[in-house]
């Protein structure tokens, strides 16, 4: 995108841009009809970007293709997410949808017909949805007599508000993930995103769980405008603590991203004062959690104590700590 996204909309990109989640959420929300004129099995995501330079700012757009069940037709299946309600979305799907002709037809040049396209709207804002459903309603007053000569469509939507009481449906990533969007507004953030973790420990694949876990605390973080980094460095060292596997990994590799860092840097920096950068820089991101995990590394399992200790320490006292952590022989030396 030509500008900075609003976390809204990167987190949803992030979200539905991965086939597991957004197949689920298709099986869960499509109406039967057309479900069974459709092989979700063949569900791919455009990778070709269909939308003007000028609209990229206001848009999150993703096209899935999946085949019909009786022929070589494709049905495209358009995204569109909203965090609030806005009165022309008809006039910017319609946009999407002669845009997305135009292409077509420039990679098939052979082609007498469109492929048909199928509009959804995500919404998950703090106000009701009341947006015309009908592109003929914006057009006003509009004589009988010109009916026939306005475009008449309308669009499919799935509204996640909080106020719908909408029935949150799907394996756990794709109820995660729409629980995340519902619950973006809510008067008690930190809750939320507490009983959010809970449902990452439920995801069985290691590494898409990380990433969607880094995923959900930037945007609760950016798009909450609440919750401050050190009460998610809190959230993550309790879940630590209770020995979570996915927490500790998730950290790990924050305190591996920060060495790498500070590995790069010692080209110039030389390596030893590189190395101590990048732990700082992974202690910074992470806290007293990251230190506790360099603690063990180095010097096995910490007491209660220590744990304590770390715990209550300001972020300047944190740094000085993980900067005596390399070259330390003892955790005494560390802490002194």
């Amino acid at each position: 995108m030509d500008e900075i996204a609003s976390p809204h909309d990167t987190y949803f990109r992030e979200s539905f841009s991965r086939r597991e989640i957004a197949l689920d959420f298709l099986r869960c929300h499509l109406p039967a009809e057309l479900l069974a004129e459709i092989d979700l099995d063949t569900l791919d995501i455009g990778k070709d970007s269909y939308v003007a330079s000028d609209l990229r700012t206001a848009y999150s757009d993703l096209v899935y293709r999946v085949q019909h069940r009786d022929g070589p037709l494709r049905v495209y299946l358009l995204f569109e997410h909203k965090s609030r309600p806005e009165h022309w979305t008809l006039l910017q799907l319609l946009r999407y949808i002669t845009a997305e002709g135009d292409q077509y037809r420039k990679q098939h040049p052979k082609a007498k017909h469109l492929p048909p396209i199928y509009p959804l709207v995500i919404y998950h804002g703090e106000r009701q949805w009341r947006v015309p459903r009908g592109f003929q309603q914006l057009v006003s007053p509009l004589p009988q007599a010109l009916t026939a000569f306005v475009p008449q469509f309308t669009y499919a939507l799935v509204d996640l508000s909080a106020r719908t009481n909408a029935e949150i449906k799907g394996d756990v990533l794709t109820r995660l993930v729409q629980l995340a969007l519902r619950w973006i507004f809510d008067d008690q953030p930190i809750d939320r995103l507490r009983t959010l973790l809970a449902l990452i420990g439920q995801v069985q694949d290691q590494d898409t769980a990380v990433a969607i876990l880094e995923s959900l605390l930037r945007y609760y973080v950016k798009g909450t405008q609440r919750i401050e980094e050190h009460e998610v460095r809190e959230l993550l060292q309790q879940s630590t603590n209770t020995g979570d596997p996915i927490m500790q990994t998730f950290i790990d590799r924050y305190i591996e991203q920060g060495v790498q860092q500070g590995l790069q840097q010692g080209e110039q920096l030389g390596l030893q004062k590189g190395l101590q950068q990048g732990v700082q820089q992974g202690v910074q991101k992470g806290g007293a959690a990251m230190l506790l995990r360099l603690i063990e590394r180095r010097f096995g399992p910490p007491s209660e104590q220590v744990r304590e200790r770390v715990t209550r320490a300001d972020p300047n006292t944190l740094l000085q700590w993980s900067d005596r952590i390399l070259d330390a022989n003892s955790l005494d030396e560390v802490l002194h």
